[in-house]
């Protein structure tokens, strides 16, 4: 630092996303009330979209420099716009938990397996009309998420609630899963066909879980050349999981009409 002072800046500024990182991971609020929220029952629905072609959405990301998960959170997002409007429960915005992951990918899987993911909060601009305009809010979210350390932060803060007796536990994963509405999971699978005894496994259907108060999990994963989307929620507060893939379906459908922008 002494012979470069603005080291000394550096280490502040990084000290200061720590902090600001820490902030939003322990004090995160309630999310907005809406007919996601509730109280939860045992039961679940799932539903599933037809297989979409990777191509076309990686198409839409290189018009608007955006990734293939900024456009199928943007669709998503449209989607749950329409799903709460047609509920008279319309909000700005909604938050939603997503997986982080913070193991190197050009680095083998360990010996013992097991995950290495951080839960990150990110905003989610229902209240935004226009596509373009929506998938452009949700890639600026993303990137300050990436470039932030909320992901290690939040995995450091996991570890330390799952070290807690499980009363404090419960607590706490009451008081964490609160700020948010959903999980949101991006999960990319083989891109060459898998064979199950010889045959070739056609498709890939995933379902994340949930935990706490969160109601409902939308869960993206791709295999061999295509994507298809998984909505899986509590019975009780969304018994109709389907009409949210049907608007997503519609909401993709319109954004891959953007052509070059």
């Amino acid at each position: 630092m002494a012979r470069d002072p603005s080291e000394l800046v550096d280490l502040a500024s990084a000290a200061s996303a720590d902090a600001k990182a820490l902030a939003k991971t322990l004090l995160p609020g309630r999310d907005t009330r809406t007919v996601l929220k509730g109280h939860l029952g045992v039961p679940e629905r799932v539903a599933w979209s037809d297989p979409i072609p990777l191509a076309d959405v990686k198409a839409v990301g290189h018009a608007y420099d955006a990734t293939v998960n900024d456009v199928l959170v943007a669709a998503v997002t449209g989607a749950l716009r329409t799903y709460l409007a047609e509920r008279d429960s319309l909000v700005d915005r909604l938050h939603a938990f997503v997986p982080f992951n913070l193991r190197p990918l050009d680095q083998p899987l360990p010996r013992h397996l097991g995950n290495r993911f951080g839960l990150v909060r990110l905003t989610i601009p229902v209240g935004i009309e226009n596509p373009r305009e929506r998938l452009e809010e949700v890639h600026r979210r993303m990137t300050e998420i990436k470039n932030s350390p909320e992901g290690a932060v939040s995995y450091g803060m996991l570890g330390a609630i799952g070290a807690t007796p499980a009363t404090i536990e419960q607590r706490l994963l009451e008081l964490f899963s609160a700020a948010g509405s959903a999980v949101m999971t991006n999960v990319p699978g083989p891109r060459e066909p898998v064979y199950l005894a010889g045959t070739p496994v056609r498709g890939v259907l995933v379902w994340a879980p949930t935990s706490g108060s969160v109601s409902m999990s939308v869960s993206i994963f791709s295999y061999n050349g295509e994507l298809t989307v998984g909505v899986m929620s509590d019975r009780g507060l969304l018994p109709d999981p389907g009409e949210i893939v049907s608007a997503f379906a519609r909401e993709l459908e319109e954004m891959l009409a953007f052509g070059a922008p």
